[in-house]
């Protein structure tokens, strides 16, 4: 369960990272990304709430079965949707937007995919 507690720290401090990041300088970068300022807002606020969500965990005694679950769910969940934001807005995002999206979703997917094998592995034994 170490290697879980660990990963969920770097989910806590990703999350920190990119959501107060992304919050404080979303207007000097949305003329760049060419993505709206709403969608940039709420990408960053969902993003603190997981990390909220992460840090929660990780400094409970005991992880849940079910509350590390629905974190990587919910982890798994915001990768597709930004790949559906990826496609939806494809056309009037720049590049940088683009890549934005990709690598939100990509990297939280990855998150989500890593997680879920520790936890699973970590709970099988």
């Amino acid at each position: 369960m170490i290697k879980l507690k660990k990963l969920l720290w770097i989910d806590a401090f990703a999350g920190l990272s990119v959501g107060g990041a992304v919050l404080v300088l979303k207007d000097l970068v949305q003329p760049y990304l060419q993505l709206p300022n709403s969608l940039l807002t709420s990408c960053a606020v969902i993003a603190l709430c997981y990390a909220v969500y992460a840090f929660h965990l990780v400094l409970r005694k005991a992880q849940s079965v079910r509350w590390v679950r629905v974190l990587i769910y919910g982890n798994g969940a915001y990768a597709i949707f930004c790949l559906g934001l990826l496609w939806y807005f494809f056309d009037k995002a720049s590049w940088w937007g683009r890549g934005y999206l990709l690598l939100d979703s990509v990297g939280v997917g990855t998150l989500a995919l890593v997680e879920w094998k520790v936890f699973t592995q970590g709970f099988k034994n």
